[in-house]
């Protein structure tokens, strides 16, 4: 596997999710997902944040596959085709084998077990068919939904960051190793 070669990602069925790539039919509601207040709040974009212009971008890279850095996944429902949330690799080293675990999830969805679901099945398909064998997840202390995600998926609180530009909250960094 090259480098930069940007990859397709092969679907994944669980017991309560199926992670697939997203269509250009799932604009929609990859747009809804990304304004819902409940979810802006978490989501974490270089510059000036989340704003229309790097929304746009951030979804054609969602899905259009074309970064070689990221690989993103659509989350649905077993058996079902709406789009109910994301989960993605991000800032993809192939050398080193490391990767950074993003998430997100329809606020409808929450404690059903979906998102802790589909992060178990990205981080296998990670360590098994990737070769990844680092991965990092980020959430605000506050986040404690988020944290328990990546708890229940064998990851160690390994460290606790400032937020830049908030004196209250801090940033919880969690790891897992594969060997």
């Amino acid at each position: 596997m090259s480098t930069y070669e940007a990859i397709q990602f092969h679907r994944q069925n669980g017991t309560a999710v199926e992670l697939k790539p997203m269509l250009q039919e799932d604009a929609g509601t990859l747009r809804s997902l990304l304004s819902q207040p409940e979810l802006r709040t978490h989501i974490v974009m270089r510059g000036d944040g989340l704003q229309n212009a790097s929304m746009e971008k951030l979804m054609n890279r969602m899905l259009l596959a074309y970064d070689p850095c990221a690989l993103h996944a659509g989350i649905y429902r077993s058996g079902d085709s709406e789009l109910i949330g994301t989960v993605s690799l991000q800032c993809w080293n192939r050398r080193n084998g490391s990767a950074i675990l993003g998430y997100l999830l329809d606020p409808v969805w929450w404690g059903r077990g979906f998102a802790t679901e589909a992060v178990r099945l990205l981080l296998n398909y990670s360590f098994y068919e990737l070769g990844i064998t680092e991965v990092e997840g980020r959430c605000r202390e506050s986040n404690s939904r988020s944290a328990r995600v990546m708890l229940k998926n064998g990851m160690l609180l390994e460290r606790v960051i400032p937020n830049v530009g908030s004196e209250r909250d801090c940033i919880n960094v969690f790891r897992l190793l594969h060997k």
